[in-house]
């Protein structure tokens, strides 16, 4: 889901100036915004919005509070405005062993609370009523004492957890069926220029749409198993002369020679079955 750009300076001057007995003009503009980020659905803007709320409720009828006010929200709003994934990239290939060493210490300040609940299993809860990243960085913790890191998908954009740091990983199934499609449009498009390409793919097709006519006319198992040896023993051998042909070994047009010539195969066979 996509969320618009937070305006947390204009959120934190307003209220900031609203502290004594002067409220600042902006100071509608600035609840108003809270309200959106509360009704965002997303649960550290929530979250954030609650908190700065609660902080600008709590500050005394005074401009001595300003600038307590000030550093509450700019401890608050840390999570929307520091872009913790792309840190993360960075600091696992600096070290993949301790990357953590590299949080700046105005991230580690914020306090953090366990707690387990009462089934067996005691599932643990890390809670803080300050700021989200607490939470983030206990995250980030245990994820690396499992020996395990965090990637951002190069398909969807979804941070997620893999097992490696070096080596680019897809978040799932669904993002990897993108890849090989992807992978397929890029081969075809530079296949386009390449003839010996062009010709193993309409080759192929031609073997293809003659196997299905075959089966179209309900032929014995026999017959069918037999066109089908045919088939696979072409697609076998095509293979190998095109990476002979890759490889420079053998030339491109005595390649594309051959399978036109293989048309004569099966077109024969299916001609002795009357077909």
């Amino acid at each position: 889901m996509d969320y618009a750009p937070v305006p947390i300076a204009d959120i934190r001057a307003a209220l900031v100036d609203s502290t004594g007995r002067h409220r600042s003009p902006y100071f509608g503009q600035a609840a108003e915004s809270l309200l959106q980020l509360y009704s965002s659905g997303n649960p550290i803007r929530m979250f954030t919005a609650l908190r700065i709320w609660q902080e600008y409720s709590r500050a005394p009828n005074d401009k001595d509070a300003a600038a307590n006010l000030y550093d509450a929200i700019d401890d608050i709003t840390l999570a929307l405005r520091f872009n913790m994934v792309d840190h993360v990239k960075s600091w696992q290939e600096t070290d993949r062993r301790r990357p953590l060493r590299f949080l700046d210490t105005d991230f580690r300040k914020f306090p953090v609370a366990l707690f387990f609940d009462s089934d067996r299993d005691a599932h643990e809860y890390a809670v803080t009523d300050v700021s989200p990243l607490a939470i983030a960085v206990y995250y980030l913790k245990r994820v690396y004492d499992s020996g395990r890191y965090i990637q951002a998908c190069p398909i969807c954009g979804r941070s997620f957890v893999a097992k490696t740091a070096g080596m680019t990983t897809l978040c799932s199934a669904d993002c990897r069926r993108v890849q090989i499609r992807e992978n397929k449009r890029r081969f075809d498009e530079r296949a386009k220029g390449i003839s010996y390409e062009r010709a193993s793919k309409n080759e192929y097709m031609y073997w293809y749409n003659r196997m299905c006519k075959l089966r179209e006319m309900e032929p014995s198992e026999k017959e069918m198993k037999k066109a089908e040896r045919l088939f696979d023993k072409y697609k076998d051998e095509a293979s190998r002369r095109k990476k002979e042909v890759m490889a420079k070994k053998i030339a491109a047009a005595d390649y594309e020679s051959w399978l036109l010539a293989q048309r004569n195969v099966i077109d024969g066979f299916m001609d002795r079955l009357g077909r």
